[in-house]
């Protein structure tokens, strides 16, 4: 059931005029600048790297960079046609999305819900940088979804950041990040299961679980990086995050948890391709939660500590593999394996990434367990205007409770450019998940979409 939260967005109107002014000036939109970014970006690759490979591994280089909202790839600095100073626009899109959804709750016959609404949705950018190499950045991705002339501004996700790097001196760098993501009752995501950088080896996992409540996370760190020699760096700081869900379900129940912890990691160059680094990640969680049968039930203590190996190979091959242990103190206490696996191939007209990891890394809900998963990625570029984008992903928390929760997600995507800011897409797919009867919905969905989107600069393979 659609509902939406009275005062959560406030500024619909504005929303609007932002989402549809980009259309009305398509045919003025300036030349994009793709590769003067480019140079300034093999540039600064270059001067961090001190072997000045072409293509650093991950390890590589050394600093920070602010990654794009929802994605592994940095935020370019490129001019937005619509861009007023430090605020711009970088994209535009509506889509008009398709779905039918069979679900059961505990106690109730199951149920079906067929959903045809439309979708607008944009990305804002304020930067500025300051003081030679330091930087300020504020992301956010709000969105509105209407369905039978209603206006639901929680229905999609709304996703923001703000970043703050300073170069304290040669060898200090510090970067401050906060990030807020809000998932509604209603989620009609469409997008790959997860995002890769093909230069640094970086993937970002997208939230793909659908629950009958709302999720809200909010994570703040302060990393600290310090270039212990040409080969070495290490980093590490503090992290603080609040997280909050609701449910649904005869009994229902909400949670509200905070949590406090830090992580530090030393990675060492052994070679121009080859990379070895230590990681330590461990955080302290405490949760209320009101309810009796489903979610964590006592407060926890998480650690995930891995030794990682990366190699670049013939310049188009990314491979790397951690290896270490994760541990739960409290709660479902225990020790086992972690793992952290991905590999990725750029060709001449496709890209291929897939990745495997076993630790605590965010999967869609408010948990104190570990989680599984593995997911591929395939692009395809059929001609300079045509591309196609395959993705798959599956996802298994053995130690939620009341039961193991799990999910996979299958996509079919199709991109044609009309210009090289504005582009057709489109997609279909299937989701089905098992979940916990309270904070994650046991379903399945088919989904299509099709849609416009207008954007900066042409987009990058994904």
């Amino acid at each position: 059931m659609w509902t939406a939260t009275n005062g959560f967005w406030h500024w619909r109107a504005v929303l609007v005029l932002v989402l549809f002014v980009p259309m009305l000036g398509l045919s003025q939109q300036p030349e994009s600048n793709t590769t003067q970014d480019t140079d300034a970006a093999t540039a600064d690759s270059q001067n961090a790297n001190p072997f000045n490979q072409q293509q650093p591994n991950p390890a590589g280089t050394s600093g920070f960079f602010v990654r794009a909202l929802n994605s592994a790839g940095p935020l370019t600095a490129e001019r937005s046609a619509l861009q007023w100073g430090w605020f711009s626009v970088r994209s535009a899109t509506y889509q008009q999305y398709f779905s039918k959804v069979n679900f059961t709750s505990p106690g109730t016959p199951a149920q079906s819900e067929n959903l045809n609404a439309a979708i607008l949705s944009t990305a804002i950018v304020v930067d500025h940088p300051f003081r030679g190499s330091s930087r300020f950045t504020f992301q956010y991705t709000p969105s509105l979804t209407i369905s039978s002339g209603n206006v639901y501004p929680n229905a999609l996700n709304q996703t923001a950041g703000l970043d703050m790097t300073f170069q304290l001196n040669p060898r200090w760098d510090l970067q401050i990040t906060d990030r807020f993501s809000y998932y509604g009752p209603q989620r009609t995501f469409v997008g790959l299961p997860f995002d890769t950088n093909f230069v640094t080896g970086i993937s970002a996992y997208q939230n793909i679980l659908t629950g009958p409540g709302t999720v809200l996370f909010n994570i703040v760190d302060a990393l600290f990086s310090y270039r212990w020699s040409e080969r070495t760096t290490v980093t590490f700081g503090p992290s603080l995050g609040y997280y909050y869900e609701t449910g649904t379900g005869p009994t229902g129940g909400n949670i509200n948890s905070v949590s406090g912890g830090g992580t530090v990691t030393v990675s060492h160059l052994l070679s121009p391709t080859q990379t070895v680094a230590f990681s330590y990640y461990g955080k302290y969680a405490g949760f209320a939660n009101t309810s009796q049968i489903a979610g964590p039930q006592s407060n926890s203590y998480l650690q995930d500590a891995l030794l990682t190996y990366s190699l670049q190979y013939k310049e188009s091959w990314l491979i790397s593999l951690g290896l270490g242990l994760v541990s739960t103190i409290g709660g479902d206490s225990g020790t086992g394996l972690g793992v952290n696996g991905a590999i990725s191939k750029s060709f001449h007209h496709s890209t291929l990434a897939a990745i495997f990891s076993r630790g605590h890394q965010f999967n869609g809900f408010v948990t104190g367990s570990l989680s599984n998963n593995v997911g591929v990625t395939h692009s395809i570029d059929w001609t300079p205007r045509l591309s196609t984008a395959t993705g798959g992903f599956y996802t298994k928390s053995p130690g939620a409770y009341p039961s193991a929760v799990s999910s996979w997600y299958a996509i079919e995507q199709i991109n044609f450019g009309l210009t090289p800011q504005v582009r057709l897409n489109g997609s279909f797919g299937y989701t089905e998940q098992v979940g916990d009867g309270v904070y994650v919905l046991t379903s399945n969905r088919r989904f299509a979409a099709i849609g416009i989107t207008w954007s900066a600069t042409q987009p990058a393979r994904q």
